[in-house]
């Protein structure tokens, strides 16, 4: 992990293809940065042509600035026909993003984005860490050891073994009688102690294999779903299937949407909150393993699973190293400083009369407060139109860690995925796999 600083990729420009129409949107600043009260200059461009470089000069563009998505700040509308090029310009007084949105609507349809910052090391999240928030989840950590079995299992997997590597399905006992499940690889006839990776994944069904990419290069994987139920090993669609189902069960007894959201009057009821305690404990079941290299012990998650980093590395000591793709579960109450909230929209899930409850509730869950415990090594990545992992959310995670190798890649353009150059320009050791 390098020194704490961070790194762009893309550039000052984003390019729409559609068909033979290409829409360009340059900001004045190619890094994407601006200062608080200055001015952020947007020129946008269509082309048409096999070249992509004539003018187009049919159409009309729809452009908009807005506040992360929040308010409209700005907004134009310019016909094709006169002109070659659109100009508008926005600043924000206080730290967040400024996304420019461009409609274009002539003889097809399309929508570009572009987003730019505007002091991002200053966001903070939008909720105060609780005074009692360590206390509640270290407390919550010795309730599970001490009332809970540990009850670790593990089911060999024939079909993902070979003479390279052996997996397996695991599970351990939670709270309330369930249990979390995911899959280990371990390398076989390597003699000295091996690195490890921990991983969660994004939202959805969860994984339904383990991860035996790395086997080939001595590393120890261990994924772990999030969902209380056991994952349809070798059956993506079969699992799918049953986590609709679960889903649905949700939707009828509580009346919100998605797992991601249920439950969550209470903190002890909250979805998240076994799951977290279950896999927090499962990590520790794996270090006390006499084949794992405790120096290298490493996690790496992406929406979801970049949360969760933020979780499992704010209450394990044993990570070495981290990252945090456009984390998901943090800025929770984004909301109450005029900017989106971090996935899942948590207390904008439910209904008013609910919704007190909840906003009680979301800061023991935040991501952000998380990141004060980590003192490990950390790096996120961050997607600059990242609709679903807003980057103020994710920013206001990263501004949150404390320790002093901490490192953000800006990814300019990057909606909600990762550009594959960003695991090599974080330098981590997973890189490529």
């Amino acid at each position: 992990m390098k020194k704490t600083g961070w790194m762009m990729l893309g550039s000052g420009m984003l390019a729409h293809a559609l068909l033979a129409q290409h829409i360009e949107i340059v900001s004045n600043h190619t890094n994407g940065l601006y200062a608080c009260g200055e001015e952020a200059g947007f020129s946008i461009r269509a082309y048409t042509g096999a070249d992509r470089k004539s003018p187009l000069k049919e159409g009309v563009l729809s452009i908009s600035l807005t506040n992360d998505g929040w308010t409209e700040l700005k907004k134009s509308s310019v016909q094709l026909a006169t002109t070659d090029v659109a100009v508008i310009s926005g600043t924000l007084k206080t730290p967040g993003f400024i996304m420019c949105r461009v409609a274009y609507q002539g003889a097809s349809k399309t929508n570009v984005t572009w987003g730019v910052a505007f002091d991002p090391h200053q966001i903070r999240p939008g909720s105060e860490k609780p005074a009692d928030f360590d206390v509640f989840w270290d407390r919550a950590v010795a309730k599970l050891d001490r009332e809970v079995t540990l009850d670790p299992r593990a089911e060999k997997l024939e079909k993902y073994s070979c003479a390279n590597y052996e997996s397996f399905l695991v599970s351990f006992a939670t709270f309330d009688q369930k249990r979390v499940y995911g899959y280990l690889c371990v390398p076989k006839n390597v003699k000295q102690p091996m690195p490890v990776l921990v991983q969660v994944p994004g939202a959805g069904p969860g994984v339904s294999a383990p991860m035996t990419g790395l086997a080939s290069r001595g590393i120890i994987t261990l994924v772990m779903n999030v969902h209380l139920f056991a994952p349809v090993t070798g059956d993506a669609e079969a699992q799918k299937k049953v986590y609709d189902a679960f889903n649905d069960d949700i939707k009828k007894q509580e009346g919100v949407e998605r797992y991601c959201v249920s439950s969550a009057l209470t903190r002890e009821t909250y979805f998240y909150y076994r799951v977290i305690l279950g896999i927090n404990r499962a990590v520790n079941w794996l270090a006390a393993r006499p084949d794992v290299d405790k120096t290298r012990f490493w996690y790496s998650g992406t929406s979801q699973g970049g949360g969760f980093g933020f979780y499992l590395c704010g209450l394990n000591t044993h990570f070495t190293q981290g990252v945090s793709h456009v984390p998901a579960l943090t800025d929770l109450l984004g909301y109450t400083q005029q900017r989106t909230s971090g996935w899942p929209r948590l207390v904008e899930a439910y209904p008013e009369a609910k919704k007190e409850a909840v906003v009680r509730v979301a800061p023991y869950f935040d991501g952000a407060h998380f990141a004060t415990r980590i003192t490990c090594p950390y790096a996120v990545s961050i997607g600059f139109i990242d609709s679903t992992c807003p980057p103020s959310a994710c920013y206001a995670g990263y501004n949150s860690l404390r320790v002093a190798q901490k490192r953000v890649v800006h990814g300019l353009g990057m909606s909600h995925r990762v550009f594959p150059e960003i695991y090599r320009a974080l330098d981590f050791p997973t890189n490529g796999h």
